[in-house]
């Protein structure tokens, strides 16, 4: 009896260590949204870059709605842009989160993109590959998420097989890939709900074209991740 005892006491104690560690762990690790879990890429060691812009974006949408203007999408940037450290990298190269800042991406994403990937520290072999999967990214904006989404997480796998990058840089070009999967989607999910919430009613005219809020947010924030 005393040996039945005791080990039940072991057991117990084995049990609320276990379930200790687990809440202590939950409170470390952040634990994704059931959305963001649909496009989860676990070939991708930096997912969690893009799901921390995801639950951003979430985040700023409980507040506020939609950017219909470039002051509402700059204030957008501003706020997100916070879930990025600044990179050690980053000189005075860096451009200010600011209405005339947006304006220019939206003029000419792909120049900006090419100047802000250009200034960076990357090799030239990884500035060159990095350039050509954002133009891509540009170009496909306007398809079908599951197109854009097969097309990232395509070039993820290329880039984590692809021994010319330096560790450092195949971080930052999966870093780049992953919020450009989350930012699309949250894009996408949040046409869906502003569509429901519009039902019945006449939409207003949006100042962006498809998806191209996304693209903005994603060449805005280049200067944080490179």
């Amino acid at each position: 009896m005393k040996t039945f005892l005791l080990c039940f006491a072991t057991l117990f104690i084995i049990i609320s260590c276990s379930a200790d560690y687990d809440n202590e762990k939950s409170e470390i690790i952040p634990q994704a949204s059931e959305s963001s879990g649909k496009i989860y890429n676990n070939d991708n060691p930096f997912d969690l870059k893009g799901r921390q812009l995801y639950e951003a974006l979430n985040f700023y949408y409980k507040e506020n709605q939609t950017p219909k203007s470039v002051a509402e999408l700059t204030h957008q940037i501003r706020l997100i842009s916070q879930v990025f450290p600044e990179s050690s990298n980053v000189t005075n190269r860096l451009i200010p989160f600011t209405d005339e800042m947006v304006d220019s991406i939206m003029a000419d994403p792909d120049n900006s993109m090419i100047q802000i990937v250009q200034n960076s520290t990357l090799q030239l072999y990884a500035k060159n590959n990095l350039i050509t999967f954002l133009q891509n990214l540009i170009i496909k904006r306007q398809q079908e998420f599951s197109i854009i989404n097969n097309y990232i997480t395509g070039y993820e796998s290329e880039v984590i097989t692809d021994t010319v990058f330096t560790s450092q840089e195949a971080e930052t070009i999966l870093t780049v890939a992953s919020i450009s999967r989350y930012s699309l989607y949250s894009e996408v999910e949040r046409k869906d709900k502003d569509w429901d919430i519009l039902v019945g009613s006449k939409p207003a005219r949006s100042l962006f074209k498809n998806n191209e809020r996304s693209i903005v947010i994603i060449i805005a924030l280049l200067d944080k991740i490179l």
